[in-house]
């Protein structure tokens, strides 16, 4: 397929004398400003948008903390409210982490998106687990542990891909 400025074997003429050069499209030389300006826009938006994750997983950790240490409930329950808290802040960071890579220009890997399905699973499991341990009717206690079947699977399928993702990259960085 031709690309702007390609010549061969097509009508497409070379850019004159008198055109801008550095455009990627011949005569259209405000394209340039105009992507600059969208690229820089848009990692503006990125910055924002990371430093916002950033506060909100310190807001998330210390309301985490406060909450294990004030709470008046039983030691098990602040334990599982706390990794709750603990699993919640290293899916945003997961996610400030993976914006701040595309926001450097890097490629975005596969592997951040794995690791944080995985992260996100093994909370709703938790948060399964507790639920698991206030009484309720049969139906709901059967619903529960068809819950945690399925998350225990979909973890199982992350953590595999996580593996083969990671094997694949180790292949092709030797090949």
């Amino acid at each position: 397929m031709p690309m702007p400025g390609d010549t061969h074997g097509t009508n497409v003429p070379a850019p004159s004398a008198g055109s801008d050069s550095g455009s990627i499209w011949p005569g259209h030389g405000q394209s340039n400003a105009a992507v600059r300006l969208l690229v820089n826009l848009e990692h503006f938006l990125l910055y924002i948008v990371a430093l916002a994750l950033l506060v909100i997983g310190a807001a998330v950790l210390v309301v985490s903390g406060a909450s294990a240490i004030l709470r008046h409930a039983p030691w098990t329950e602040r334990l599982v409210t706390s990794l709750e808290g603990i699993l919640l802040f290293l899916i945003i960071i997961e996610i400030f982490v993976t914006i701040l890579t595309h926001a450097r220009g890097e490629h975005i890997q596969l592997e951040f998106f794995i690791v944080i399905g995985v992260i996100a699973l093994v909370r709703h499991i938790l948060s399964i687990v507790v639920r698991l341990t206030i009484p309720m009717s049969p139906a709901a206690g059967h619903q529960q542990l068809w819950d945690l079947a399925v998350d225990a699977g979909a973890a199982f399928v992350l953590v595999a891909a996580l593996a083969i993702a990671r094997w694949s990259a180790r292949r092709s960085d030797v090949a």
